[in-house]
């Protein structure tokens, strides 16, 4: 089909020409949108995100960073941030990836909770927050400045269509593949305490499916309230307008009327997209299966016309952008192709677009000089994931295994350098390994796998002290108890094993968990023995350190300290030098969540709970003989450092699409090992403050440079005012 452009009112302000046409992808283009500094990207079937950059005289011309090839599946959605530093990438592979625009280096990356895929998202609140939604009807509200969860919203019965957001941040709209769209308050959704319901339910917004909706940036002040123009489109064929009523009911809380003014008709198949044009209100897009794109103008004040019909893609439109001054509006299609139109039919292709990137680059880069970030020391693969891994005292051994059923050693050197040891790999098991730990002596490790075999080694070495072997089932985990006379093994069969090193007796059998056990952790002193389980709850049994008796029942059960299940534990002191000692326990869980406890004297109590993971916590270390900080990893992709005392997020470790499955600092605590599923081993450098290694300076990238990255706060710094001067 030839470019055409067919005017359906007259309007001399609105004459629309193609000026450029983009063939980049290799598939359907999904989305596509304009920076403020006239970037242009590209989301695709592919898998790839494609960014462009105007050139005078030439048009859209590709960075040459790109294309992205982050992302597994199909790109649904592509955002700028509000100062074009930052593009933002979401995929139905369940993640929302942070790139440089720069660069194109990734920055960070979102795992939607449960990994569900990703089907529409947006920032609020002046960028600081960022909501993604999708496949299992939830939406993740993340802080964009501490890259964490801030929480999880179960939004909508069905798979989440589109999401957008007043530019206000006042309010949100939600709509699912059931034709259901939802108007919810920003302010209590950002709140970690605030109420879940949305203010307003439209239960017949569109039949079989809401597919796009956007929120005008020009709102009017009334009597009755705040009033906002939205627009919706769906598979009936219809575009819609309506208009939304916000009112204050009382503090913090908010009521809303919606109506709607009209139903326009015209596309003869499905709308898949809708926009506002920012610079002129009174305009509007829409796309559509019917292969045209629609302008319309908004005439009276429930009334609007089309005032052309824009065709020149040879499929499905599927999305539609304005720049932001609304002199360029851009078309994507199942024709894998991105037409960029002159929105008033007189653009010159050689004017030449205002752009302070550069300013804004080189105040960046001199906050960047003096950033601390942890950085990878090294990198070892493995042929198939790594499940655990652990260091000596002294740093001088380093232990891994996983599923190749293999276990590797490596020892350190005094430099630092490490090398595999001649008699590695270690072969004794069956199946998967799951777990493996040093005894805290340094002279033995286990080793237990799904076979059911628990195998004592020698680390010096590296031959069989012994195996144990458990009734039923796989075993999960093992742990020494401090003074390494005893490993407790943890069972498939909801039951744990305590066997004495020396003489591979068994000492006890412990039952009462009611499902699977997953961990199990003996406390610093010896005196307690700790088990996890699926079902949520933890049991801890009372030991004689000396006399090797454990109590037959649990002293302390508690239930539901994770919601779906508790995954991994860890033991750690917590001021030892006072009397009565009380003992820092850590626990992960399948809620993405990181917990600390306390334990003293046959009581324990909550502490903390540290949000920010993604997804399923994989395992929870302290640091050796030290508790101000902490490590977690995630099937979100990141390993976490946070600080013990406040729950802050001190760095995000991201090494890229690697699943990480565990985690194990050195004894120095210079150094965190973090194995994977995709059969890598990483070992970070950390930045610790102090000699004494007792506590770590904080990334820049999890709070200062987002900060200037947000151009409020870089005027503010660049131009300071009289009273900020001391």
């Amino acid at each position: 089909m030839s470019s055409a452009a067919t005017t359906c009112a007259a309007d001399v302000s609105v004459a629309a020409k193609r000026i450029q046409t983009i063939h980049k992808h290799a598939s359907d283009v999904t989305k596509c949108c304009f920076s403020k500094r006239f970037h242009l990207a590209i989301g695709s079937s592919d898998r790839t995100v494609s960014v462009w950059k105007w050139r005078s005289g030439r048009g859209f011309e590709e960075k040459s960073y790109s294309p992205l090839t982050h992302h597994k599946y199909m790109v649904t959605c592509v955002q700028f941030n509000e100062d074009a530093t930052i593009l933002v990438t979401s995929s139905l592979d369940g993640s929302t990836t942070l790139c440089d625009v720069e660069t194109g280096k990734i920055v960070h990356t979102f795992v939607q909770n449960s990994c569900g895929g990703i089907r529409s998202s947006c920032f609020v609140r002046n960028y600081k927050y960022f909501v993604s939604a999708g496949d299992n009807g939830t939406m993740c509200v993340w802080d964009m400045f501490r890259r964490v969860l801030v929480r999880t919203v179960t939004a909508h019965e069905e798979a989440i269509s589109m999401v957008c957001c007043s530019i206000d941040s006042r309010i949100m709209l939600t709509g699912d593949t059931t034709g259901v769209a939802k108007v919810w308050s920003v302010s209590e959704l950002t709140d970690t305490c605030g109420k879940t319901t949305p203010l307003n339910i439209l239960f017949d917004c569109h039949d079989m499916g809401v597919n796009s909706a956007d929120i005008s940036t020009v709102t009017t002040i009334t009597n009755k309230g705040k009033v906002y123009s939205i627009l919706t489109c769906g598979n009936d064929n219809l575009v819609k307008i309506w208009q939304l009523t916000l009112w204050k009911k009382n503090a913090g809380s908010h009521q809303c009327a919606v109506i709607m003014v009209q139903s326009l008709k015209g596309h003869s198949s499905i709308v898949t997209s809708v926009c506002f044009c920012g610079a002129d209100a009174t305009l509007f897009a829409s796309t559509s299966m019917d292969k045209t794109t629609r302008i319309w103008r908004m005439v009276e004040k429930n009334n609007a016309v089309c005032l052309q019909v824009l065709e020149g893609h040879t499929r499905y439109v599927n999305t539609c952008g304005f720049s932001q001054d609304g002199l360029l509006f851009a078309t994507g299609s199942n024709d894998k192709s991105v037409i960029v139109w002159d929105v008033k039919g007189h653009f010159d292709l050689n004017v030449k677009l205002h752009d302070s990137s550069e300013d804004l680059k080189s105040t960046v880069n001199v906050r960047r000089d003096i950033q601390v970030e942890v950085s990878l020391r090294e990198k070892v693969m493995f042929t198939n994931a790594v499940n655990s891994c652990d260091f000596s005292n002294e740093c001088k051994y380093l232990v891994a295994a996983g599923s190749d059923k293999t276990i590797r050693v490596w020892n350190f050197d005094e430099n630092g350098r490490f090398e595999e040891c001649k008699d590695s790999p270690l072969y004794a098991h069956h199946y998967s390994v799951q777990h493996m730990v040093i005894s805290p002596c340094s002279l033995y490790m286990a080793s237990c796998s799904l076979d059911g075999m628990t195998v004592i080694w020698d680390l010096n070495t590296l031959k069989q002290k012994g195996s144990l072997h458990t009734e039923y089932g796989g075993a999960r985990s093992c742990s020494f108890s401090s003074n390494s006379e005893l490993i407790a093994v943890a069972c498939d069969n909801e039951i744990i094993f305590v066997w004495k090193i020396e003489t591979l007796q068994l000492v006890a059998k412990l039952s009462g968990n009611d499902e699977d056990v997953t961990c199990v952790s003996f406390s610093p002193d010896s005196r307690y023995l700790m088990s996890g389980c699926v079902e949520g709850h933890f049991r801890i049994w009372s030991v004689h350190p000396k006399k090797h008796i454990i109590s037959e029942t649990s002293t302390i059960v508690y239930d539901k300290a994770h919601e779906i299940g508790i995954t991994c534990a860890h033991f750690a002191f917590k001021n030892p030098s006072r009397k009565p000692r009380s003992i820092l326990m850590l626990t992960g869980g399948n809620d993405a969540m990181v917990k600390t406890w306390k334990l003293l004297d046959d009581r324990i109590d909550f502490k903390m709970k540290f949000v920010g993971h993604g997804s399923d916590i994989t395992c929870v270390k302290f640091p050796r003989h030290i508790t101000t900080f902490l490590a977690s990893t995630s099937l979100d992709k990141t390993a976490r450092i946070w600080q013990t005392k406040t729950g802050d997020c001190l760095h995000v470790i991201d090494p890229k699409d690697a699943i990480l499955t565990c985690c194990s600092f050195s004894s120095n605590n210079k150094i965190l090992a973090t194995g994977s599923l995709d059969k890598a081993m990483f070992l970070w450098n950390l930045p610790l403050d102090d000699e004494g290694a007792t506590s770590i300076r904080k990334s820049m990238t999890t709070d200062e440079t987002w900060k200037w990255h947000c151009p409020n706060y870089r005027r503010r710094q660049t131009h300071p005012t009289n009273s900020s001067v001391r």
